[in-house]
C-alpha cells in the first residue's frame, strides 16, 4: 500500500478514520442500502487487513466490537490500513433478523462467489451481486481479512477455521502455507480455534461461499471467521476479547507495535490436538429442553447434557435424557427451549484427524 485507499466513497487520510458507503442493493421505494465503510489508514505502509461483520443480522457484537476498535488514535499509530464494515447486512440489522428482506431467507453468507461451483441456476439477487462487486475489491486490496459472527443464543467465543481446497496438484505447496499462514493469525487473535466441518459437509452447506471461505477458497487470501458468543445482544466480554484479539492480529502482522495483551474474561479450550465442529445430539421427538451442561464443558460419550420433558413436565423419549455420543467440548446452545423432533440442540468440538488441505472433488 502506496497511497490512500479508496473504498466506495471512503477514501484513507493517514493517520486519521474516514468514512463512506459502498452502494449495495437500490431499493423499489428509493434510496438505497448500502455497505458502510470505515478506512483506518496509517502513516507508513503496510498490510491491508479488511474487518468485516453482521452479515447475519441479528449478530451484533461484532459490529459493537468495531464501534469499540475504531477511533483516531489506533490510526495514528497503525502501519498500513484497516478497512471495517460494520454491516454486510444493513437490512436484517434494521429488521433484528439473520436474512434481508429482499432475499426471502436465503443465508446471506452463502452467496460470495466460488472457485469452483456448481453452475448457477438463476439470477443473482440484489445482495448477491452487491457482495459480487465488493468481492472484487476486497481482492485486490486485502491482505487479510476477519468475519465477525455470534453463535447460538449462548456460545463460548470461537475462531472457525476453514479448510483450504486446491484445484490441481501444482497448488498444494501454495494451499500448504495459506493454512498455516491462518493457523498463525488465528493463534495470535487468542480464541479456542475450531475446524469446520468436515471437508464435503463443507462444500454442501456452501461455507465455502461464505465470506472468509471465498477469500480463502476463491482469492488465495488468508481470512477466519470468528464467533463472538450468543445474539441477538451484545456480550461485553466477548466483544473486549474480539477488540484484544484483533489488535493482536495487527500485532502479528506488522501493522501495531507493542507485545500481546492479554484475552480474558472468556472461556478458551485447547485439548492439545485439533477439534471441529459438530453438530449434536439431536431430539427425538418435539420437546422442551432443560440443559444439564454449560457451554465450554467438556462431556463424554454417553454422559447426558440435557432433559426432554412435554409442556406438563414429563419425561419424553429414553427416559427424559439426551445424551451425547462423543467426547468433546459444549461450544454452544441453538436456541431456548422449545424443540422440535430431529432438530439439533448443542454444537459441539469433538477431535478431528481429518486433512484439511484437501482437492476439489471431481
Amino acid at each position: 500500500m502506496t497511497e490512500p485507499l479508496v473504498i466506495g466513497t471512503a477514501q484513507g487520510i493517514p493517520g486519521r478514520l474516514s468514512y463512506g458507503k459502498f452502494e449495495a442493493v437500490r431499493l423499489p421505494s428509493g434510496g438505497d442500502d448500502h455497505f458502510p465503510v470505515v478506512i483506518a489508514q496509517g502513516r507508513e505502509d503496510g498490510p491491508t487487513l479488511w474487518i468485516t461483520a453482521n452479515i447475519h443480522g441479528n449478530e451484533v457484537t461484532g459490529l459493537a466490537a468495531l464501534h469499540k476498535l475504531l477511533d483516531d488514535e489506533l490510526a495514528a499509530r497503525l502501519r498500513g490500513a484497516l478497512v471495517a464494515v460494520p454491516t454486510l447486512n444493513p437490512s436484517g440489522l434494521v429488521e433484528r433478523s439473520r436474512s434481508a428482506h429482499y432475499l426471502g431467507g436465503d443465508d446471506p453468507n452463502r452467496l460470495f462467489p466460488a472457485r469452483v461451483q456448481n453452475p448457477e441456476t438463476k439470477l443473482p439477487s440484489a445482495l448477491q451481486a452487491a457482495y459480487a462487486r465488493l468481492f472484487e475489491v476486497m481482492k485486490s486490496t486485502a491482505d487479510y481479512l476477519i468475519d465477525l459472527h455470534c453463535m447460538g443464543v449462548q456460545s463460548i467465543p470461537i475462531a472457525l477455521r476453514d479448510p483450504v481446497y486446491y484445484t490441481d496438484k501444482s497448488e498444494k505447496g501454495a494451499a500448504g502455507r495459506l493454512f498455516e499462514t491462518v493457523n498463525a493469525m488465528q493463534e495470535a487473535f487468542g480464541l479456542s480455534i475450531i475446524n469446520e466441518f468436515g471437508g464435503g459437509e463443507y462444500l454442501r452447506q456452501d461455507l465455502h461461499r461464505s465470506v472468509s471461505g471465498a477469500m480463502l477458497n476463491c482469492a488465495y487470501i488468508p481470512a477466519f471467521t470468528v464467533e463472538l458468543g450468543g445474539y441477538p445482544s451484545v456480550e461485553p466480554a466477548a466483544r473486549d476479547a474480539a477488540v484484544a484479539g484483533l489488535r493482536n492480529v495487527m500485532r502479528w502482522a506488522g501493522m501495531l507495535d507493542g507485545a500481546p495483551e492479554p484475552v480474558t474474561g472468556i472461556k478458551r479450550i485447547d485439548p492439545g490436538y485439533p477439534v471441529r465442529r459438530a453438530r449434536h445430539p439431536n431430539v427425538p421427538c418435539g420437546c422442551i429442553v432443560h440443559y444439564l451442561v454449560e457451554v465450554g464443558d467438556r462431556v463424554e460419550p454417553g454422559q447426558p447434557v440435557a432433559e426432554l420433558r412435554d409442556i406438563y413436565g414429563r419425561p419424553v423419549g429414553e427416559g427424559g435424557l439426551l445424551r451425547s455420543d462423543y467426547d468433546g467440548f459444549v461450544v454452544a446452545f441453538h436456541r431456548g427451549v422449545v424443540y422440535y423432533e430431529n432438530e439439533t440442540v448443542i454444537t459441539m468440538a469433538v477431535r478431528d484427524d481429518g486433512e484439511m488441505v484437501l482437492p476439489y472433488p471431481a
